[in-house]
């Protein structure tokens, strides 16, 4: 099970991190983005970026694929550190 949690835990932080840096790089998410006028914008702290259809529907993937990855991060994350609590609580002997 260790094993497990760990790759959850290591994928979600490395999908978040890609994201972030992507995002950064791009000028923003696609999610907060939006299309007008058959143009594609990504947003980011209400800063909008055009890219062409291609790159914002890569944009929406990754974010949905983050709502995926980040919890289970998460959960793996969760799971080692209760592990790791449990064997600071055994008495030594």
């Amino acid at each position: 099970m260790k094993p497990l949690a760990i790759a959850l835990f290591v994928l979600g932080f490395l999908n978040f991190a890609s994201f972030f840096a992507v995002a950064l790089f791009l000028g923003g998410d696609a999610i907060n983005g939006k299309i007008e006028a058959g143009r594609y914008y990504l947003c980011s702290h209400g800063r909008y970026t055009e890219v062409s259809q291609s790159v914002f529907n890569y944009s929406k993937l990754h974010v949905y694929s983050v709502f995926i990855t980040h919890p289970l991060g998460m959960l793996g994350g969760l799971f080692l550190y209760r592990e790791h609590q449990k064997k600071k609580e055994k008495p030594t002997t």
